[in-house]
């Protein structure tokens, strides 16, 4: 199991390699900029339907990031 620290540093690598800033990520999703940052350093966690607009806007799959099933 990932702790909350491991996730949040999974959040902040999946933003970055899409080359988003948190500012960008939070006008994309209409949150504030410190929210996205709470999600990244563990203060916070995205609820499921923002969790799912993540995963669309850094164009990664669950499974791929926190299951470590990569897609064929």
């Amino acid at each position: 199991m990932m702790t909350k620290r491991e996730i949040a540093a999974k959040f902040k690598q999946m933003r970055q390699s899409v080359g988003l800033t948190q500012q960008e990520v939070a006008d994309r999703l209409e949150k504030k900029q410190q929210t996205v940052g709470h999600w990244e350093t563990g203060y916070a966690q995205p609820d499921i339907d923002t969790l799912l607009e993540l995963f669309t806007l850094y164009h990664k799959s669950f499974d791929e990031e926190f299951l470590c099933v990569k897609k064929e």
